[in-house]
C-alpha cells in the first residue's frame, strides 16, 4: 500500500486525505497547530464559542457538484441541519437601509421603489444576479481529466455567464456602484468585498446564495471540521498534531522525507502540501525551486492583491433579535492600524444559541485589512508587543462605542470577549499576509489555476484554496479531491475505489 504524507489539517489537507484513503492509499495528516482545521477554526473564550471562519458556505443546494464533494467528505448531509437566511445583507446607513434579498423579485421591486431613477441600472444588477445563479461550481474532476461530453456539459450550463462575465470581470467594484445615482446603491455595492475586487466576484457570491448554494451549515466551523476528521479517521488515517514542518530532505527529483520543527523526520511515498501557499515556497522547498505562477503572484501587488480582515467579539447580554444576520452599518470615524474608518460589517449569531450562554449572544465585527495593515500588526507584536494587546483593545472598545450609538437599547450591555488581528492568521496558520482568502480577483488579472504540480520534482503535489482563486473552503477542499485524483491517473490506479 503506497502512502501519503500530507502537510497541514485544514480543509485542502482532509479533503486530499479523505479521497486518499478512499482510493486505498494510507495516509497521515501533519498539523502543527493543537488540532486540525486551519484556518476554519473555532476555539471558546469566556463561556463563548468563537467562530473565526464560516458565515455562509457555497455549496449547500443538493443540485450541485459542490453539494456532492461536501456530502463526501462529511460536511453536509441529510443529518446536517442548513441555516438558510432570507437576507445576505442589511445595510443601513444615513441614505436608508436595504437588503439584498435571496427572493431576486424582492429585491428588484425595494430597490426600485428606493431609487425610481435607477431603474436601468437596478434591473441589469438585479437581472445579472440571475444569471449567476447559474453557476454551478465544477467540482466533478479536474478540467483536464474531463471527457468531450463532460466539457460540453460544463460548456452548455455556463454559456449564460460567459455571455456576460468576460465583460464585468474587467470591472471593478468601484466604477461598477458609479452606475447607481442613489449613494445607498453606492454603498451596497461597495459594503462587504474589498474594493479591489471586480464585480462579477459580488455578483457570484449574490447568485449562489440567491440560488440558494450559499447558505450555513449549523454548528459551522467546528460542525465541519469535526465531521471530516471523524470520516478522516474512520477510514484509517492518522493525524499528528504540534508537527510543524519546515523543510523537506531530497533525493534524484524526488522528497525523500520532511523535517520537522521537532527535529523528527517523516517518510512516504507522496507528499501533498497543503500548507500555506507561502510557507510552501518560502520556508519548505529550495530556494532554487522556481515556479513562475506564484514568483508572480507574490511579487505584482497589483494584479494580485491579498486582504485580511480585524475580528472583534463581542458579547451581548440582551436579546438581539431585531439585528439581521449580517449587517453593513455606516458610523462616526474611528481609527485602526493608523488609518480611518466609518463603517462597521456585523454578524449576529443569534441563529446559533449555543455559542452564548444561556440569555447571551456574541456578535463579530470585521474590518479589512489589506498588506500595509498586515505589516503593521506583524511589526507591532514583534517589537512592542504591549503596544499590539493595547491598539487590538482601543479598536474594539471604539466599536462598542459605534454600536451601542447605533443600537441604543444595547448601551452597556457589550463587551469585548476576543479580538483576533491579521498577524494571528499568520502566528496560528502560517498565512500569507494573514490572508483567509486566496489573490483577489482584481479587474486587472485573469482568473487562472495551477495544476499542483511542481516541476522537477516527481512525488510531491501542492494542493489548497491558493491553486484556485478566489480561495475559500469551497475551493480548498475541491483542491484536495483534485490532487488525489491527478495522483491516481499519474500512477494509474482507481480513484475513490473504497467507499465507507
Amino acid at each position: 500500500m503506497k502512502r501519503i504524507a500530507i502537510i497541514g489539517g485544514g480543509i485542502a489537507g482532509l479533503s486530499a486525505g479523505i479521497y486518499a484513503l478512499k482510493s486505498g492509499f494510507a495516509c497521515d495528516i501533519y498539523e502543527q497547530h493543537v488540532f486540525a482545521g486551519g484556518q476554519c477554526t473555532s476555539w471558546k473564550r469566556k463561556g463563548f464559542h468563537i467562530d473565526n471562519c464560516v458565515h455562509w458556505l457555497t455549496g449547500t443546494n443538493p443540485e450541485t457538484q459542490m453539494y456532492q464533494v461536501w456530502k463526501e467528505l462529511h460536511v453536509l448531509g441529510d443529518e446536517v441541519e442548513i441555516l438558510q437566511n432570507p437576507s445576505f445583507l442589511h445595510i443601513e446607513s444615513e441614505h436608508g437601509s436595504l437588503d439584498l434579498w435571496q427572493d431576486t423579485q424582492r429585491m428588484r421591486r425595494e430597490l426600485l421603489a428606493l431609487s425610481p431613477q435607477d431603474a436601468v441600472a437596478i434591473n441589469d444588477f438585479v437581472d445579472q444576479i440571475d444569471i449567476y445563479k447559474g453557476m454551478d461550481m465544477p467540482a466533478l474532476k479536474p478540467l483536464e481529466q474531463l471527457s468531450l461530453k463532460e466539457w460540453w456539459q460544463l460548456l452548455k450550463k455556463l454559456r449564460p455567464i460567459g455571455k456576460i462575465h468576460g465583460k464585468l470581470s474587467r470591472i471593478s467594484l468601484q466604477a461598477y456602484a458609479q452606475r447607481f445615482k442613489h449613494p445607498l446603491l453606492q454603498q451596497m455595492i461597495l459594503a462587504y468585498m474589498p474594493h479591489t475586487y471586480n464585480i462579477s466576484s459580488w455578483l457570484f457570491v449574490l447568485g449562489t446564495f440567491c440560488s440558494g448554494n450559499g447558505a450555513l451549515p449549523k454548528g459551522g466551523s467546528e460542525g465541519m471540521i469535526s465531521r471530516m476528521i471523524q470520516q478522516f479517521e474512520a477510514l484509517g488515517g492518522t493525524i499528528h498534531t504540534r508537527k510543524k514542518a519546515t523543510s523537506f530532505t531530497y533525493g534524484k527529483k524526488c522528497i525523500n522525507s520532511i523535517v520537522f520543527s521537532d527535529s523528527t523526520t517523516a517518510s512516504a511515498d507522496f507528499y501533498i502540501a497543503a500548507c500555506d501557499a507561502s510557507v510552501t515556497f518560502h520556508q519548505l522547498l529550495h530556494k532554487d525551486i522556481n515556479e513562475k505562477f506564484f514568483a508572480t503572484r507574490f511579487i505584482d501587488k497589483k494584479l494580485h492583491p491579498v486582504y485580511s480582515s480585524f475580528n472583534t467579539y463581542i458579547a451581548v447580554d440582551a436579546d438581539t433579535s431585531f439585528i439581521a444576520d449580517t449587517t453593513w452599518i455606516t458610523c462616526s470615524p474611528y481609527q485602526a492600524a493608523g488609518k480611518s474608518h466609518a463603517s462597521i460589517l456585523l454578524k449576529n449569531f443569534v441563529n446559533e444559541p449555543e455559542y452564548a450562554p444561556e440569555g447571551k449572544n456574541i456578535f463579530q465585527t470585521l474590518l479589512v485589512q489589506y498588506e500595509d495593515d498586515f505589516d503593521f500588526w506583524s511589526d507591532l507584536y514583534q517589537h512592542h508587543p504591549e503596544k499590539y494587546k493595547q491598539e487590538k483593545a482601543h479598536i474594539a472598545a471604539q466599536i462598542i462605542e459605534r454600536l451601542e450609538q447605533h443600537y441604543p437599547s444595547l448601551k452597556g450591555k457589550l463587551s469585548v470577549v476576543e479580538t483576533v488581528s491579521p498577524y494571528s492568521f499568520n502566528r496560528f496558520c502560517g498565512a500569507y499576509k494573514g490572508s483567509y482568502m486566496s489573490f483577489i480577483l482584481t479587474p486587472y488579472a485573469k482568473k487562472k489555476s495551477h495544476k499542483g504540480y511542481i516541476k522537477g520534482i516527481k512525488n510531491l503535489y501542492i494542493t489548497g484554496q491558493w491553486l484556485q482563486p478566489p480561495g475559500g473552503l469551497p475551493n480548498a477542499a475541491v483542491t484536495g479531491k483534485f490532487t488525489i485524483q491527478r495522483l491516481c491517473r499519474a500512477i494509474k490506479v482507481p480513484f475513490n475505489r473504497i467507499s465507507k
